[in-house]
């Protein structure tokens, strides 16, 4: 007599779930709304793409060096605001230069009138201070044209 503990019984009963179990989920994936309505959405995501470059504006290619009383400013942060838009940053080298990127890993900045700002990141210690005259606004004001601009800032501690 096969009791339920018989391995080849057992066997069989996994066997019939396991194949229910599937038959199940086919007709699940078949007949869910929510999959039908996925798929369309899906198929549009991929179609259109995620921050595609053909939704970007006209950049231009912007670098130049940062320094501070003639000297070069190292890991200082430079932030170059559109009136509208998003804004291109970028972080200085040891020799105070910098290329702005808009996105990663795509160069340059937006066309026409930026205001600059510069920032040390969080994690900076033991740096000079930016003469507050330098974080406003109306201090640094430039012209990003197509092609490639060179800007330079130079700052004064006094």
């Amino acid at each position: 007599m096969r009791g339920l503990f018989d391995r080849s019984a057992a066997a069989n009963r996994c066997r019939k779930m396991e194949f229910c179990f599937q038959e199940r989920l086919f007709a699940m994936r078949q007949d869910s709304p929510c999959l039908r309505c996925l798929i369309p959405v899906f198929a549009a995501m991929i179609a259109v793409g995620c921050g595609s470059p053909g939704d970007q504006p006209e950049l231009g290619y912007v670098s130049g060096t940062v320094t501070l009383d003639g000297k070069p400013l190292p890991g200082v942060n430079i932030i170059f605001r559109p009136e509208t838009g998003r804004p291109a940053a970028d972080q200085t080298d040891e020799e105070g230069n910098y290329e702005l990127e808009y996105l990663a890993g795509v160069s340059g900045c937006k066309l026409g009138p930026n205001s600059i700002a510069f920032e040390w990141p969080p994690e900076a210690a033991n740096v000079p201070s930016i003469p507050a005259k330098y974080n406003s606004t109306e201090m640094f004001k430039v012209d990003v044209k197509p092609g490639n601009n060179e800007l330079n800032f130079e700052m004064k501690s006094k």
